[in-house]
């Protein structure tokens, strides 16, 4: 296998490609085989698909690889050896049922460079030290060492930790990305002061109640919108409009809506540091001002105060609505556009990737 020129067969075998319903890891794999497509590589896509079981896609056929399903883990072990065994890099997605039979699988039929990407640290670190029982969908200790490559969503601390404890040799961030030619600055009409999209967490919900409902309440002559499913309204600010659900392909025009974008880590999130979320790298990507609050290593990926507002409570928001001025906000998201197309597109994650893959061959 030659790094370069050569064009790459991949094998992915994640959770879907073909919906992103319910499934965000849907979005950051259409970015990165879309990119590998661009320099030459081809990749095939494997997913479970149950018989008789309802899937909804927001994708009917994919432009920029081959997808492949299949109905059971058997099924999979049984007539897609070959595809594995052909493969100069086998990827496996975190969350994939059958997740440690699967990935014995590979370490036996692979001849290529074998990587697991898992974009939910969290879950692995808590099954690992039985915190909860994810056995279905997360690795063992001994099936870790399996791969010859670890890459995560989270980088940092947490993540050179479990290098370490469970010796893995190659532990890697590949962290979310945007593609600019998906969200961009434009020119709309400002309809909201503030507003958050997200579905809905218990464990984030003192934070939102805190940081929009309460300016809400407060500035009754202003507007904010909160969109993501299961919510109960209750007794909401009038001047708060609620979405359900927006389409992925409305997205950029309700970013560019917002005098500000506010965007709220999940609470393990919070607790690992060093993950960006997609939400915040695409609300910057659209030059809107971003209020986040602040996690260990957010500094990496944009300078506070600078790029992003860091807000920790309701008076910390009002101050940034109401105490800067609109050209000032407009700066700051401008700077964290420029900081996404410097640093956090699509296309710097398949660099990225293609760059690890050629250091393990070295």
């Amino acid at each position: 296998m030659k790094f370069g020129t050569t064009p790459l067969d991949f094998v992915i075998i994640g959770r879907s490609i073909l919906s992103s319903i319910e499934n965000p890891t849907a979005e950051l794999y259409r970015g990165l085989i879309n990119e590998l497509a661009q320099r030459g590589h081809r990749t095939t896509f494997l997913e479970l698909h149950e018989p008789g079981k309802k899937y909804v896609r927001d994708m009917l056929k994919s432009p920029y690889c081959e997808v492949w399903t299949y109905s059971n883990t058997d099924q999979l072990l049984e007539e897609y050896s070959y595809a594995i065994q052909s493969a100069d890099v086998i990827l496996m997605g975190s969350m994939v049922q059958d997740t440690n039979r699967i990935a014995e699988w590979i370490a036996e039929e692979a001849r290529g460079i074998t990587v697991y990407y898992d974009t939910n640290l969290s879950a692995t670190i808590d099954h690992l030290q039985c915190r909860q029982d994810h056995a279905a969908f997360c690795l063992s200790a001994d099936n870790l060492r399996h791969f010859n490559l670890f890459l995560s969503t989270t980088g940092g601390p947490f993540l050179e930790n479990l290098a370490t404890t469970y010796g893995i040799d190659q532990a890697r961030p590949l962290y979310e990305s945007v593609d600019p030619y998906s969200f961009y600055r434009t020119d709309s009409e400002k309809n909201y002061d503030l507003g958050f999209i997200g579905n809905f967490k218990l464990d984030r919900q003192e934070l939102l109640n805190s940081m929009l409902l309460g300016p809400a309440q407060r500035t009754p002559n202003r507007k904010f919108s909160l969109t993501g499913s299961g919510y109960l309204e209750s007794d909401w600010p009038k001047n708060l409009t609620y979405l359900e659900y927006l389409p992925e392909t409305n997205l950029v025009d309700f970013y560019n809506r917002q005098h500000c974008s506010l965007v709220l880590s999940r609470a393990d999130r919070r607790r690992m540091g060093y993950t960006p979320t997609r939400r915040l790298l695409a609300a910057a990507a659209c030059g809107v001002p971003v209020l986040t609050d602040r996690w260990d290593g957010i500094d990496e990926f944009f300078e506070p105060h600078r790029e992003v507002f860091c807000v920790n409570d309701e008076q910390d928001v009002l101050a940034v609505l109401y105490g800067k001025e609109e050209g000032h906000r407009r700066k700051i998201g401008g700077e964290a556009r420029k900081r996404i197309l410097e640093q956090h597109t699509t296309s710097h994650r398949a660099e990225q990737l293609l760059t690890y893959l050629a250091e393990i061959t070295d």
